[in-house]
């Protein structure tokens, strides 16, 4: 007997530091009713209550009601605090992740957050381990404030940048326009590249971080226009490896993993498709042609950091606009040369939240921080694991 109780009080001590960590007053609340009905005159009182007050049958509903309720708590405080789990909804990780795939978001290791949707009340609970490059996330999509009513799965911010490069009409955007608040958006898996602080460059579709080569380069899939005769190239053993094979205004074209490219010695005969340098993408961050930055090649980006000041001018305000503005809830224009936030000039801003760039290792079919930019702290819902290695 001596044994159980200790063990009854050890699972209450063990909850009670679940309760502090997670900062929640219901959790205490529950661990200081579990510690008296645990004290041994009081243990047995509520149910003898329940069985002098109701019939046997009465009781026994009883008893399950108060299961279910604690089940409920239970995957609800599981959902909030350590993981959840569902389906990829795209094709933009694979070979990594592939469409339809289970996998579990792990919300211990960053730690969960807090207050997510307020940026003066949003924290992060301790985790057990740091968000590394290289690592899948799972973050709520940060243009995903916006929304139309009548189309909430457009993306709002990309037809409008449509709108006003190619001066085409579209009736949908005259549609009431919806706010979303950050746990609302959808949710989008990707590969975190550069941490804050980094200085992150795209040179012919490669990353590289604080000048160095990125590794992860070697695991993304690339275009490649196949050579025509190709003498040296197994085809049979190309078709295997490739993600896709298809043709396109008459050519042959092989979107593959880099690393198998390099592996079998195939760069002679497989060109690799990018954009020409200094060509301007009007749908790339920032949006504006003067940086002639595409998706093949940007930067440098030094990614805002916590606390860190930056010195403002209109020609680099494009790459913080939306962080000061969106992300951080601050009121900010521009007269002439000047910039005023919360309609003070100013030649600088102090961030208050780390900020991350993201990618999806199948290159040409993902929707990433090439076209929307930073990624804010509190977007981040956890770390990705699949189910299975296979």
């Amino acid at each position: 007997m001596k044994a159980v109780r200790i063990l009854q009080f050890g699972v209450v001590l063990i909850t009670l530091l679940i309760a502090i960590w997670s900062q929640s007053w219901i959790i205490i609340a529950i661990v200081f009713a579990a510690s008296i009905l645990l004290w041994k005159p009081t243990f047995r009182i509520p149910l003898s209550f329940l069985k002098a007050k109701l019939s046997p049958i009465q009781f026994i509903i009883t008893e399950w009601l108060l299961t279910v309720a604690i089940a409920i708590f239970a995957i609800g405080f599981a959902h909030n605090y350590l993981f959840s789990v569902i389906l990829v909804q795209s094709s933009s990780m694979e070979p990594a992740l592939s469409t339809g795939e289970l996998i579990i978001i792990d919300k211990l290791s960053y730690g969960p957050s807090l207050a997510t949707s307020s940026i003066h009340d949003y924290k992060r609970l301790k985790g057990i381990s740091k968000i590394k490059s290289g690592d899948m996330i799972a973050m709520y999509f940060p243009e995903g404030d916006s929304a139309l009513q009548d189309f909430p799965d457009e993306d709002y911010y990309f037809l409008k940048r449509q709108y006003e490069r190619t001066k085409s009409y579209n009736k949908i955007l005259d549609g009431p326009v919806v706010f979303k608040p950050v746990t609302k958006r959808k949710i989008f898996i990707k590969r975190i590249i550069a941490l804050p602080g980094d200085t992150l460059s795209i040179s012919n579709g490669n990353y590289f971080i604080n000048q160095s080569f990125l590794k992860l380069n070697d695991k993304m899939i690339s275009k490649y226009l196949l050579k025509s005769p190709s003498t040296k190239i197994d085809h049979k053993q190309l078709i295997t490896q490739a993600n896709k094979f298809y043709r396109e205004k008459g050519d042959q074209i092989i979107e593959i993993q880099d690393s198998i490219v390099q592996s079998n010695n195939w760069e002679n005969d497989l060109i690799r498709i990018e954009d020409p340098m200094n060509m301007p993408d009007a749908y790339v961050f920032p949006f504006r042609n003067s940086y002639f930055w595409n998706a093949s090649f940007m930067g440098p980006i030094i990614i805002p950091t916590k606390g860190k000041t930056v010195k403002l001018k209109t020609t680099n305000l494009p790459l913080y606009r939306r962080i000061i503005e969106a992300y951080e809830e601050n009121s900010l224009s521009v007269k002439g040369n000047n910039i005023l936030i919360n309609g003070k000039l100013t030649n600088e801003y102090t961030f208050k939240m780390n900020y991350y760039w993201v990618a999806g290792d199948n290159r040409k079919h993902s929707f990433d921080s090439r076209f929307w930019g930073f990624v804010p702290e509190n977007h981040i819902i956890g770390k990705v694991h699949k189910f299975s290695s296979k």
